[in-house]
């Protein structure tokens, strides 16, 4: 049971103060009572599934990211490591090999150039010979080096030469290059003189030819080195075109799987944002329902006070009741005894019913069981084998009393019957017979129902009450003596007439009728 509103528990209260006015206070407590356990036990298990719930969907969550990013995380790694570990061997090996090719190739080209510079020319024209051919061998690359240094030997004859015709002019000196020549004679001469130059020709070609392959090297290592290293640049990936077009493939569908899972990752973000303000909220739900468990606990305590002071005053109650059941268990008693007395009835015994061995007074007031029969004439309406007799007037409506004073007899019976009855025979008295009678056999009272009913009385009756009330079907037998009542039936046959009925087993005693 859940109270919506303090107001609503109020009228609860209300409801239970009005049924423990009836002295039942027990069960509207016990039902509240119920009602707190269930729902008590309803909110730990929707709070215990709820926690559940939302531990088992954030582990979940929590795995499948550790899953997608571990696995995402590992394969880049891998990728990423594997093609730049072989590409930085690859580079780190490259660039061994060009440097020692360099070394090599500046030592070789520093030992040329020193024969170069160490080489005289006899005429400017040698000289601009040595540099066309240098010219045409070196066309397919960009040696500026050489030409250089071959452009400054040239202009330092130009300048020899030009000193020359001045000291020529001047002096009429002989020619200047034999003069050179002869000058640097103590020296080694590497080149000849132009009269030698045909004999020394194809040294310095093959001379010139190894230059011109050794730069030509350079410079094609040089561009490769170049373009090594611009790809690298543009293409940390890998060195040509057919290596980088499956790692680019490669590394577009890396892509696409790394989006699909960042993409994965919003939306389990979202759900855990979800997830998280679902158990807010739950949360705030499970904390009110805590708070109405406390005030509805609270109220209980209230109620189970309320219940305990209830509870004396119902015992109070109780116990006044009981005397006032009692109190009026008397006056209901003496009232249906007083009311009994007022109906008083004359009533007479009807000799021609009597059994042989009762005797009949003269007033038809008493009767005595006698121990020899009496001589009688025959009547089909006498008893014959049970020693009883009826009353002469019977009873077909109205309300009607009588008394017996039963004396010594420890044998005897009272009440009404039918005037249909057996009359011949042994009788068995109970309703069904037409009988409804009420005797002492011994020192126990019975009932004569079917079966009998032993009839529990304080003090012996002497007198014994008899009240007919044909209306209500009911015959009521008192006790005079304590005015209490022995036993009632309410199964009367009616309509029929109704006799009184009188019988005495015991010999040598008298029964009469005290009205």
């Amino acid at each position: 049971m859940q109270f919506a509103s303090r107001d609503e528990l109020e009228q609860w209260k209300d409801l239970l103060e009005k049924k423990l006015s009836t002295l039942q206070p027990t069960l509207e407590i016990s039902h509240l009572e119920k009602k707190l356990e269930q729902l008590e036990k309803s909110e730990k298990k929707t709070g215990e599934q709820l926690k559940a719930e939302i531990k088992n969907s954030l582990g979940a969550t929590e795995m499948l990211l550790d899953e997608k990013l571990g696995s995402v995380q590992t394969q880049l790694e891998a990728w990423l490591q594997n093609p730049l570990s072989g590409l930085e061997t690859q580079i780190k090996h490259l660039t061994n090999q060009l440097s020692s090719m360099d070394q090599k190739v500046s030592q070789e080209i520093e030992k040329k150039l020193q024969t170069i510079h160490s080489m005289q020319f006899a005429s400017r024209d040698e000289l601009k010979q040595w540099q066309n051919l240098l010219r045409k061998k070196l066309s397919t690359s960009q040696p500026t080096l050489e030409i250089s240094h071959l452009e400054k030997k040239l202009e330092q004859l130009e300048k020899s030469d030009a000193v020359r015709n001045r000291r020529n002019t001047n002096s009429n000196a002989p020619d200047p290059v034999p003069n050179l020549i002869n000058a640097n004679s103590s020296a080694p001469d590497p080149v000849p003189n132009p009269t030698n130059a045909n004999s020394s020709t194809p040294d310095w070609m093959q001379i010139l030819n190894f230059i011109v392959a050794g730069l030509t090297f350079i410079t094609s290592a040089i561009i490769l080195f170049n373009q090594c290293r611009r790809e690298c640049r543009g293409h940390p990936r890998g060195l040509g075109d057919h290596e980088r077009e499956p790692n680019t493939h490669e590394n577009k569908q890396l892509k696409n799987e790394k989006d699909k899972l960042e993409k994965e990752n919003v939306k389990l973000g979202l759900q855990n944002e979800q997830l998280k303000n679902e158990k807010d909220k739950l949360e705030k739900e499970n904390v009110k329902l805590g708070l109405q468990n406390e005030q509805l606990k609270n109220e209980k305590d209230k109620l189970e006070k309320e219940n305990v002071k209830l509870g004396l005053q119902n015992e109070t109650l109780e116990k006044e009741n009981e005397k006032l059941e009692k109190e009026n268990e008397n006056l209901r008693r003496e009232y249906a005894w007083r009311k009994a007395c007022c109906k008083r009835d004359v009533i007479t015994l009807d000799a021609g019913t009597a059994h042989p061995n009762l005797s009949i007074a003269e007033d038809k007031k008493s009767f005595k069981h006698e121990a020899q029969p009496r001589q009688v004439p025959p009547n089909p309406q006498r008893f014959d084998s049970t020693v009883c007799v009826l009353g002469s007037e019977g009873f077909s409506s109205g309300e009607h009393y009588w008394e017996v004073d039963v004396g010594s007899s420890t044998d005897w019976d009272l009440g009404v019957a039918r005037k249909s009855i057996q009359r011949k025979g042994k009788l068995s008295l109970s309703p069904k017979e037409g009988f409804w009678a009420l005797g002492l056999s011994g020192k126990d009272y019975w009932a004569k129902t079917d079966p009998w009913t032993r009839v529990m009385v304080q003090k012996k009756p002497k007198i014994i009450g008899v009240y007919l009330n044909y209306q209500q079907r009911e015959v009521t037998f008192f006790n005079v003596n304590d005015m209490s009542v022995m036993f009632t039936f309410n199964d009367l046959s009616v309509p029929v007439d109704l006799y009184p009925f009188f019988k005495n087993s015991q010999k040598e005693t008298t029964m009469g009728i005290c009205s």
